[in-house]
């Protein structure tokens, strides 16, 4: 008779060994050792991941959504990147769910991700459609919770991701396409919060992050669709102005305040001198925000002519 595999996040490492009989030192330094192999992980996967951010943007032009699946730390961390998504990029496409939410982002709900009929619910609660892709994020590639949302998605016609770092997970055969990671057993065997917790991190900020700059939400390396909600981002929104444009600090003030602390709508009114409908017009018929803003600049540089310096 054969035994049953032990999954990559239940089998024991043998780099932390008894370590509870460690000094504090020694238990960071295996961590700290340990943590080091998941990035060059999930490295490995670049062509992976570049799949699923296609996948990501074909589904937001479309009107769809990125929307991402997942229980306990799997699905916090799956709730992080999409609740950081709106202020960062100004958008409401990028959407999380957690099994056993909103309660379970706090304290633990083991019995929900055990319900394959609750992952369906939850995506039939959002109206998930053909036209959204979905991201299945379970370490072990096995969450009932998970597998039923995929099964679901996939019956629909939608595109499917199983984020996983199992790459036997049985959840694959619902994906259209497998990013898995392989960052090894974890210093606290099964403890899915640590390595692979990281991994997942990592790759979920690399898909809606490439996506956001695919889709003309970021500019250069700017954040130039962040939403200016608080003394803090509109500090930041006036010192991209300054940079960009070269303009006083003053100018900066003024321009984002008549343009309704939306930033690059106070860009475009300072480098062309137009005001807030004009520039709202041309962000709205333009076919992204970073394409319309490098534009702008284009043409005003081109204005200016060689060697000749605008006064700000």
């Amino acid at each position: 008779m054969n035994r049953p595999q032990t999954q990559i996040t239940e089998r024991p490492n043998t780099a932390s060994a008894d370590l509870d009989t460690k000094p504090t030192r020694d238990i960071l330094r295996i961590i700290n050792r340990e943590d080091r192999k998941v990035a060059a992980a999930v490295s490995r996967t670049i062509p992976q991941i570049s799949q699923a951010v296609d996948l990501a943007v074909a589904a937001l032009t479309r009107g769809g959504r990125l929307v991402y699946l997942g229980a306990g730390t799997s699905g916090r961390l799956g709730v992080l990147d999409a609740a950081e998504c709106i202020p960062t990029f100004g958008t409401n496409q990028v959407v999380a769910i957690l099994a056993g939410a909103p309660g379970s982002m706090f304290r633990p709900s083991e019995m929900s991700e055990d319900d394959h009929r609750l992952g369906v619910s939850d995506l039939r609660t959002i109206g998930f459609g053909r036209n959204d892709v979905l991201v299945g994020v379970s370490a072990s590639g096995r969450t009932p919770y998970v597998l039923g949302g995929l099964r679901y998605a996939r019956r629909l016609g939608a595109d499917t991701v199983l984020l996983t770092t199992n790459p036997d997970a049985e959840a694959r055969r619902f994906a259209r396409l497998i990013i898995a990671p392989l960052v090894g057993p974890e210093v606290i065997a099964g403890s899915t919060r640590m390595k692979a917790g990281t991994a997942q991190k990592l790759v979920l900020n690399m898909i809606s992050t490439a996506a956001m700059v695919r889709l003309g939400r970021v500019f250069s390396n700017w954040m130039i669709q962040v939403e200016l909600t608080n003394a803090k981002l509109r500090q930041r929104g006036q010192g991209i102005l300054m940079r960009v444009t070269s303009a006083s600090a003053s100018r900066a003030r003024t321009a984002l305040k008549a343009s309704g602390y939306i930033l690059p709508v106070a860009l475009l009114m300072l480098v062309k001198g137009i005001e807030r409908r004009e520039a709202l017009a041309l962000i709205e018929a333009g076919p992204t925000t970073a394409a319309v803003v490098r534009r702008a600049l284009r043409e005003e540089a081109s204005a200016r002519g060689p060697g000749v310096r605008q006064r700000r």
